[in-house]
């Protein structure tokens, strides 16, 4: 049998990573959610606030998060990550009032922050140049997988044993499914010319530093598309099995399945692709052609309109999110690339919290989504305005995947 390389068995590392952590984290909050008012006699608006603050920290910590994987081995901030995680999700268990809620979900949010994107797209970064969109692929593929396999298990636990049980059981995964592999095979970066043959022609151009980075039109221009295409993107996302419902109840819970099952597609097929075109030009693409499959989606009524648009919508979310380190990386190589990228994911995600409240504003302004999802279509073509208007300067030529 041949052997698997390095640098892929780090892809599969990372991918098990994404797959856990997503699926006991990002996909987990839900399900905590439901138990928190059903257990601990939350309201639902007090423990909606609770998901809030886990992301609104994670976010904020990954800029401490990417200072700290520039300087030491990125094994050990994973490490401190998922204990840091493990423990939230025990005293997530043990939780009585509001204010222990939302204190263990800020301590949940700090630990994810190292243990999600941030850190596999800065290894992935390090490890692949000519292979670097489709091995990116494969690590955010990890993601789709952890929401299919992975939070379905975590409610199945938390509903059979209580919140108390199964948060322990649920913390117990956590540290199982990803802190062996990590130690194991996570090595944070090529540790000569064996590692880089393949990969990288010559010695990798080391990028600018952040700040240069951060004063650049081209950052800015890179910030903007993805503060608006995720705006969109996630904002449709929140309201599509209601749409769907609206018109074809029956039909719903299966939209979102094929969406789900379109976006690993789109990501693994953008993939190989994005070895031998532009990622700018691909970019631009995509951001017109998500808002098209959102007006169609917006305007649909029958079975077929809706789920042939939830496929083609679907299609475009595997292929987005995975850009962004993809533009970064191109533009800024990897000197500061964890800091950079941290930056950039933060301000993004100011409009992944804005996409599902301005849809619901349009919804309720106009008395159905139709409008509402034009509104996220005009949001996509505002992202691809954003990349168009950030001009060519930082982007450099890549080598050619043969």
């Amino acid at each position: 049998m041949p052997r698997i390389s390095t640098r892929w068995q780090i892809v599969g590392a990372l991918f098990a990573m994404m797959m856990f952590s997503s699926g006991l984290g990002f996909y987990n909050q839900s399900v905590l959610l439901e138990a928190l008012t059903r257990e601990r006699g939350l309201t639902v608006f007090a423990a909606s606030l609770a998901p809030t603050i886990f992301f609104a920290v994670s976010g904020f910590a990954g800029l401490g998060v990417a200072s700290v994987i520039e300087r030491i081995d990125a094994r050990w901030s994973v490490a401190a990550g998922v204990a840091i995680c493990a423990a939230s999700l025990v005293l997530i268990g043990r939780v009585e009032t509001v204010l222990q809620v939302y204190s263990a979900f800020a301590l949940f949010g700090f630990g994810f922050s190292a243990t999600n994107m941030l850190t596999a797209s800065t290894v992935v970064t390090r490890w692949f140049a000519r292979r670097r969109a489709l091995a990116l692929s494969v690590v955010f593929t990890g993601l789709s997988v952890g929401g299919i396999a992975v939070a379905p298990f975590a409610a199945w636990v938390i509903g059979e044993y209580g919140l108390r049980r199964g948060s322990e059981i649920v913390a117990g995964v956590y540290v199982l499914g990803i802190l062996p592999v990590s130690l194991w095979r996570l090595i944070p970066r090529p540790r000569g010319d064996m590692d880089r043959l393949g990969e990288f022609e010559d010695a990798e151009e080391p990028g600018v530093g952040a700040r240069e980075a951060f004063r650049s039109r081209y950052f800015l221009g890179v910030a903007g598309t993805f503060f608006f295409g995720l705006m969109a993107q996630v904002g449709a996302i929140a309201h599509q099995f209601r749409l769907v419902s609206v018109h074809e109840p029956a039909v719903a819970g299966l939209a979102v399945s094929v969406l789900a099952a379109s976006s690993v597609v789109g990501r693994l097929a953008s993939g190989t692709l994005l070895g031998r075109i532009p990622y700018r030009g691909f970019a631009l693409v995509l951001l017109v052609f998500q808002g098209f499959t959102l007006v169609v989606l917006g305007s649909s009524t029958s079975v077929a309109g809706l789920l042939i648009a939830s496929s083609a919508f679907g299609l475009t979310i595997g292929s987005f999110l995975m850009m962004q380190p993809l533009l970064i990386a191109e533009a800024f190589g990897t000197r500061s690339y964890a800091r950079i990228y941290s930056v950039s994911t933060l301000l993004a995600s100011i409009g992944v919290a804005l996409g599902p409240f301005l849809l619901g504003w349009a919804h309720d302004l106009a008395g159905g989504y139709r409008n509402a999802y034009v509104l996220a279509a005009v949001m996509s073509w505002l992202g691809c305005a954003a990349l168009w208007a950030a001009g060519r300067d930082f982007v450099r030529v890549r080598p050619a995947l043969r």
